[in-house]
């Protein structure tokens, strides 16, 4: 239940953002669910590990390797390897920025959900994880099936779902789906962050790796036969959670560690940071990922939504909100009340909410999403949420 100073009139929905219309309320209507079909690309595990246990799985998806004699990463244990969508990512051979990876080739699994016909051939798979709980893929492509889109004459924007550290794409299964009923196309790399992780130093090349490996799969996506013709390259947004939107403001233009050879790509156009990792107090100092004081923030200048868990004692919100006010483009932040780093189902919703609202502003230039965007004090349902406006720019 929002708090009562959250303000609480209803008006008619819009019809093209499906939010409220904001001349007489500042709380906005989620679209909710889309009615586009959606399908995935390959992501069949092969029999022989599809029981393996969770525990497993997810050492498996992170890029542990437990022995030489085990699989170490998700790539090895996909029954039809030739069909999921797997992009080989040569590495600099520069130490100074890529670490203990420098000249290595190193595969990211990526699955890819687009909207796709009535008719498309497909099956529901349950990813043998959790029992599938993060979601099912509806819709999954049959090994060497192409894609058949709803519209085989549109461009969709595309949207990449960056996970956070110690995490995985495998957690954003539904949320993808739901970005794709809506008309997009979504792209969920697993980073297997471990694979290259040093526990001998601070990992700091992972810095540089993680927009190096999300650039790579934009670059597949877009010269690729089966989707390339289908995405509005113009038209890229980034969204991701603690370490994801760490990536996600790389990708943007924020120098990592203020070097600016750091990959970046101008085809972003909109970033989603969810409670991202900015800074955080180590050794009696502050540690900045932008350079002293996230100067280099200043480099990102496209639309960027923050969001800030109040409870959050992982990525503090003082580091967020002073990074929000460092950004030089369009900037929104949004305080969850009362939630921690990793959010309650609720406020996940709510994310959800402004998420799309954001992306069809600046990725579909819907100028009611604009409007509702920039009056908005807080998405009706979920838990408590609040728009900060001193922060809009």
């Amino acid at each position: 239940m929002k708090q009562t100073w959250f303000f609480a009139a209803m008006s008619l929905l819009s019809t093209m953002s499906g939010f409220a219309d904001q001349s007489s309320t500042t709380e906005l209507l989620p679209l909710g669910k889309g009615s586009a079909p959606v399908c995935s690309t390959n992501m069949r595990v092969a029999p022989e590990f599809a029981s393996i246990g969770d525990d497993a799985m997810h050492d498996i998806l992170l890029g542990k390797r437990s022995s030489s004699e085990k699989p170490g990463f998700i790539t090895e244990i996909l029954e039809h390897r030739e069909s999921a969508w797997i992009v080989d990512v040569d590495i600099p051979d520069t130490t100074a920025m890529y670490g203990p990876a420098s000249g290595m080739q190193m595969p990211v699994p990526v699955y890819i959900t687009y909207p796709c016909a009535q008719n498309a051939p497909g099956e529901k798979y349950p990813f043998p994880y959790h029992d599938a709980r993060y979601g099912m893929f509806e819709n999954m492509l049959a090994a060497g099936a192409d894609p058949v889109f709803a519209d085989v004459n549109a461009r969709y924007p595309l949207i990449v779902l960056s996970h956070g550290s110690s995490s995985h794409g495998i957690y954003d299964v539904a949320h993808a789906q739901d970005l794709s009923r809506h008309g997009y196309i979504v792209a969920v790399p697993i980073y297997g962050d471990d694979r290259a992780a040093d526990p001998a130093t601070e990992n700091s090349h992972l810095g540089f790796m993680r927009p190096l490996f999300t650039k790579a799969v934009i670059d597949s996506l877009v010269a690729s036969q089966q989707f390339g013709k289908h995405i509005d390259a113009d038209k890229v947004g980034v969204s991701g959670h603690s370490y994801g939107g760490f990536t996600a403001l790389a990708l943007a233009g924020g120098a990592v560690m203020g070097n600016t050879e750091s990959v970046s790509d101008d085809r972003v156009k909109a970033s989603v940071l969810a409670a991202p990792w900015v800074g955080h107090h180590e050794n009696g100092r502050d540690v900045f990922p932008f350079g002293p004081e996230n100067r280099e923030l200043k480099r990102v200048n496209t639309p960027v939504l923050w969001f800030f868990g109040t409870k959050d004692s992982v990525n503090q919100p003082r580091y967020i909100v002073d990074a929000a006010r460092k950004t030089s483009g369009p900037t929104y932040v949004i305080e969850l009340v009362d939630q921690p780093h990793v959010f309650e189902g609720p406020s996940w919703a709510d994310r959800n909410a402004w998420e799309l609202l954001f992306f069809n502003a600046y990725l579909k230039d819907d100028a009611s999403a604009i409007n509702s965007l920039k009056r908005g004090s807080s998405v009706k349902g979920g838990n408590a949420d609040v728009q900060h406006f001193d922060y809009q720019k």
